[in-house]
């Protein structure tokens, strides 16, 4: 056992909780120089876990924070699912017709993302502090105190400005400030397994769903295995679990049974919601925060995206470039989305529990192939895996401008404040000669200011624009013709791209001159047409208060 690391006696932020959720949130504060201290009660990482499918829009968050490459080196990518009845295909939802950065789900177990974060994070010269728990905490309008224990039952207090519950469902955060939870566990147990599957005669690219019991989904792995989510019901004799999943494998692949098996997992799962993602100075994030059915993957992910939301913020604050009600908006955004997601996961618990008879599994079939035979519904199926469809629309952190008023603002094409940019390209850089795509323009750690020219004259004056921008900030003057002024405007926050196809100013809407500021973490703060630099600072304005 690893003797756990001397602690400070005091840090701008304490993080409880080292998983996927609390190892981003540590990434994005450190990435803007912010220190803090990621604690663990475990004195080495979990071996084992549950969650395996990474989506697009967690792997954008990947991206940015710089990991994408080790992620896409060790995971599988699954290209989509087949959904059997009764041993045949009767469904598929492919992803390949996807328009955004990554249109697949890349597969990869949750301690190995653990790992790629881990070293990402102590690249970045930061590290876990394991084998300490949270014992208590005291939280005021000035700060935190926690009481922490170590695993050799040494104790100590470390006092924080903040402090972020990543420490799931149990969070003993959660507990500490008294923030209730609503939600309900399901009445059936899900296990899982991971082997091999010699014989499978399906595409080794995308996962299975059985629709009547034993319920299986076979998930590929990296490495030719495969992970198998199962039902088990009270009925379900623990001694043969193995002869279970394999009665359900020979249904949908005759011949196939699992070889070479680990030790399957069997575990409860649950629909929770907290009440607040905030208490003053704390905050709670990832399955602290809420907790869905496995089925459809969202959990790992939304803990994940809630750390993408919440690090800049968080990092504004404790810089003191903005006031702490800033922060009001992470659960305002992130809020709704997790309830969205625990509702749907409710009724693909309800479709998956049905009773073993054929009737009820010819119902359930006949509602997903209306579902999702027709293009449109695969499509949608399709980007709702993605979740690049989340926005923050209603947030209040979000505006739009249109000098003909907010009428006008209906007629927009493209995204719309509070969506996340999409990805499109190319756009051409005289200066490098380099080629790039949107998405590549937001490898930053601040805002990025897009001003989309329709013709080489609408662009503004430089100085102005700098004048505007924070600093960390970046701005692209984007046009569809060469600009003949290029020579005179050389500026360290302002470059010129060349959009030589058109495809940028379609794919963002733009027919007359607009701009667009994104923030950090990759969603429209402002769309302002035509461009006005006073929306800018307005915004800027919004962020201090």
């Amino acid at each position: 056992m690893n003797q756990p690391q001397t602690l400070p006696v005091h840090t701008p932020v304490l993080i409880v909780g080292a998983g996927p959720t609390g190892l981003s949130l540590a990434i994005e504060l450190v990435r803007r120089n912010i220190d803090c201290l990621l604690i663990d009660r475990n004195p080495e990482p979990l071996p084992f876990d549950r969650a395996t499918v990474i989506h697009s829009r967690s792997l954008e968050c990947f991206e940015t924070m710089g990991t994408i490459d080790a992620f896409l080196a060790r995971g599988h990518i699954m290209r989509g699912f087949n959904i059997f009845a009764l041993g045949k295909v009767v469904a598929q939802t492919s992803f390949d017709s996807l328009e955004c950065r990554h249109p697949y789900d890349l597969n990869l177990s949750e301690n190995e993302t653990e790992e790629i974060l881990t070293a990402r994070l102590e690249s970045l010269g930061s590290q876990v502090s394991r084998g300490w728990s949270l014992e208590g905490l005291n939280h005021t309008a000035a700060g935190v105190t926690a009481s922490l224990k170590s695993a050799a039952g040494v104790e100590t207090t470390v006092s924080a400005d903040w402090l972020v519950g990543t420490d799931g469902i149990h969070s003993r955060v959660r507990e500490a400030i008294g923030i209730q939870v609503t939600g309900h566990q399901y009445p059936a147990r899900w296990g899982v397994v991971d082997g091999y599957l010699p014989g499978w005669q399906h595409e080794p690219d995308r996962a299975a769903i059985q629709i009547e019991a034993p319920a299986l989904n076979p998930v590929p792995l990296p490495a030719e295995r495969w992970r198998i989510y199962f039902r088990v019901y009270d009925e379900t004799d623990p001694e043969n679990l193995l002869e279970h999943i394999n009665t359900g494998l020979a249904s949908i692949s005759p011949g196939t049974c699992l070889q070479d098996p680990d030790q399957p997992m069997l575990y409860h799962t649950f629909r929770q919601l907290s009440a607040h993602y905030r208490s003053g100075r704390v905050l709670l994030a990832g399955d602290a925060a809420h907790a869905c059915s496995p089925i459809e993957g969202h959990g790992m992910n939304t803990g994940i995206q809630d750390a993408f939301n919440l690090g800049w913020k968080l990092a504004h604050v404790v810089q003191e470039d903005a006031g702490d009600g800033l922060l009001d908006s992470y659960e305002l955004e992130r809020r709704p989305i997790a309830d969205a997601v625990g509702a749907s996961g409710d009724v693909a618990e309800e479709l998956r529990t049905i009773p073993d008879e054929p009737a009820a599994v010819e119902r359930v079939k006949r509602a997903l192939c209306a579902m999702l035979l027709s293009a449109r519904g695969q499509q949608q199926a399709a980007q709702a895996e993605t979740e690049i469809a989340f926005h923050y629309r209603d947030s209040p952190l979000v505006r739009g401008f249109h000098a003909d008023g907010t009428t006008a603002q209906q007629n927009w094409l493209g995204p719309r404040p509070g969506d996340c940019l999409p990805e499109a390209g190319p756009l051409f850089n005289p200066q490098t000669g380099a080629t790039l795509t949107l998405f590549e323009l937001m490898r930053t750690t601040g805002h990025l200011l897009l001003w989309l020219a329709t013709e080489e004259t609408d662009a503004p004056n430089i100085a102005e624009i700098e004048s505007v921008l924070q600093p960390g900030d970046t701005c692209y003057l984007i046009s569809t013709t060469p600009p003949e002024r290029l020579e005179q405007t050389p500026s360290a926050q302002v470059s010129w791209l060349i959009d030589e196809t058109g495809s940028v100013h379609a794919k963002l809407g733009v027919i007359d001159p607009t701009l667009f500021l994104v923030r950090p973490d990759g969603h429209i703060a402002l769309r302002s047409e035509p461009p006005d630099l006073n929306q800018v600072s307005a915004y800027y304005d919004l962020l201090k208060k």
